[in-house]
């Protein structure tokens, strides 16, 4: 009995069950199908927007377009006007003035030309030098001086006994350069008058050469100039730490480079390496009637690196060798001595006496030969540099005369901190 009651529930509730399944998945079907028609009609909203998009950028251009024609046509509708009024203008001052029209005419067409040669040349100043160029900048020609003045005295006891008793004080133009510098494409053309000098008094010439840099980074040079040969030499000097350089650098450059001295030869250089070879020949000047059919020939040689460097610090390094293979061929020569030689003399470093307080006097030499190092180094303002250089000399011994012995090595260092 109670198993057919349980059999008879459970026939009900399952027949209740299956229509209410059906009802629901009737309704799933439904809701599917609404959103469906959802999209579609947000794609094709989306579609219409796409397309009233597009004609309105065709009718911007198009407006665009438009509106730059009416520019262009009012553009030349004003210029038209300009041209019939000034063309009323001339035709009303041709009736009144006749007379006037051939100077006008010339006037007109000389204007074009003054605008054109003001538009060639321009006026500048590159570096602090007055400079002409023209517009395309193949050419120019620039001025510069540089002046340097020594006014002072010695605070010294003359003794009758010494060889320079009492030293001269006073004024002394040291520099007084004229700097005319030309420039067409890779070639410069250098002119340096010097109206200063130890003494001055003999305006004098300080260079006079050729240079060609059409082969980056290389300068080919001839002519009178400055070989560089060491580190305070090749300092310029408005640049140098104290007023003149050490006596070893003036002596040692002295032998085969220097200023003013006939070379040719080339350097290659950037911000991080020098490197220079020069043959080298007299200074200015050195060919007078007391010299026989011979000056003098030598060759020099500068490397230079900077082999560390970042924001604080640099470091330099460097050698240089120079030598004398002819020295100059004195015709009347000097008692004892033969008639090729070679002197090292300096004057005091502050140019207002002019005795040789080092000078070792005409010496008899076959040749000359000088070589050395340099070192520095600076970290941010405060700076340390130093030189060492040894000379020797190739001496000529004249029959019964005694030849010394010579032998010169000096160091020279510097500090500096500012």
């Amino acid at each position: 009995m109670g198993d057919k009651s349980y059999r008879s529930a459970l026939v009900a509730l399952c027949t209740a069950l299956i229509p209410a399944t059906a009802d629901a998945q009737n309704v799933a079907a439904d809701r599917i199908d609404a959103i469906e028609r959802q999209i579609r009609n947000l794609q094709s909203d989306l579609q219409q927007l796409k397309n009233e998009l597009g004609e309105a950028k065709q009718q911007l251009r198009q407006s665009r377009s438009e509106a730059q024609r009416a520019k262009e046509e009012a553009l030349q509708a004003q210029a038209a006007a300009e041209r019939a009024r000034q063309d009323a203008v001339r035709a009303a001052t041709a009736e009144s003035q006749p007379a006037q029209a051939p100077a006008q005419a010339q006037a007109a067409a000389a204007a074009p030309q003054a605008a054109a040669a003001s538009e060639g040349i321009k006026v500048g100043m590159p570096g602090g030098r007055p400079t002409l160029s023209t517009s395309d900048g193949r050419m120019s020609f620039a001025i510069g001086t540089l002046v340097q003045f020594d006014m002072g005295g010695y605070f010294q006891n003359p003794n009758p006994n010494t060889q320079f008793p009492q030293l001269n004080g006073g004024v002394n133009l040291r520099r007084g350069r004229l700097y005319f510098v030309g420039k067409f494409d890779d070639f410069t053309l250098n002119i340096t008058p010097d109206f200063g000098g130890s003494p001055d008094g003999s305006p004098t010439l300080f260079e006079a050469n050729l240079n060609y840099a059409g082969i980056k980074p290389v300068t080919a040079t001839v002519g009178y100039f400055h070989p560089f040969v060491s580190l305070e030499d090749a300092t310029f000097p408005g640049n140098l730490l104290f007023l003149e350089r050490p006596s070893i650098i003036n002596i040692e450059r002295g032998v085969a480079a220097g200023i003013q001295r006939a070379s040719v030869g080339a350097k290659a250089s950037t911000e991080d390496y020098f490197a220079s070879a020069y043959l080298t020949g007299p200074v200015f000047g050195a060919q007078k009637n007391t010299l026989l059919n011979g000056e003098q020939l030598g060759f020099i040689g500068r490397l230079a690196a900077r082999p560390y460097h970042d924001e604080d610090w640099n470091l330099h390094a460097g050698f240089s060798g120079q030598t004398v293979f002819h020295p100059n061929v004195n015709a009347n020569g000097t008692p004892g001595v033969s008639r090729t030689t070679l002197t090292f003399a300096d004057f005091p470093e502050l140019r207002i006496d002019f005795n040789d307080l080092v000078d070792t006097g005409p010496l008899s030499a076959r040749g000359a030969s000088v070589y050395g190092g340099e070192l520095g180094a600076n970290w941010r303002n405060f700076l340390v540099q130093g030189e060492y250089y040894q000379i020797g000399v190739t001496q000529s011994k004249l029959p019964g005369v005694p030849s010394p012995r010579l032998a010169s090595t000096e160091v020279m260092s510097r500090a500096a901190g500012f």
